[in-house]
Parts: structure tokens; C-alpha cells; sequence
């Protein structure tokens, strides 16, 4: 079972991998705060197969490591 962290502890121990997390506070950015990291993998679409088989809740997807230059993102 995934314990409850701040999204800086998430960032230091996943470093380089998606994550799924069910999150339990967001800044008035809408930043994760904290929450519990339900899955995590360096491959994304492992997490958005995660999804189907977690409980409908407020659920984050990040990414917590270096973006490569070569992309772009539109918002």
C-alpha cells in the first residue's frame, strides 16, 4: 500500500517516471501538494493502463523528471 507524501518526496524518489497519483491536496495552481502514488513507471502508457483498474477518485498524472528540449507542449 502507497503512504501519503508530499509531491517533493515523489519527485525525489520516482525520479524520471510517470506517475498516478490520488492526490489529497492541490495548490491554487492546481499542483499536486500531496497525495499517494498509486502507480509509477518510466513508460506513460503503463499509468493510463493503470487507470482502469483504479476506484473512481481525484487522480493526477505527472511526469517527475528532465523534459528533453526536442519537445513541445501544447496547452
Amino acid at each position: 500500500m502507497s503512504k501519503l507524501m508530499t509531491f517533493e518526496e515523489m519527485k525525489q524518489l520516482y525520479q524520471g517516471e510517470w506517475l498516478l497519483i490520488a492526490y489529497k491536496d492541490l495548490d491554487d495552481q492546481m499542483q499536486v501538494i500531496e497525495g499517494e502514488v498509486l502507480a509509477h513507471s518510466v513508460d506513460q502508457s503503463e499509468i493510463y493502463e493503470a487507470l482502469s483498474s483504479i476506484p473512481e477518485q481525484p487522480l493526477a498524472i505527472e511526469y517527475v523528471g528532465q523534459i528533453p528540449e526536442d519537445v513541445a507542449f501544447i496547452l
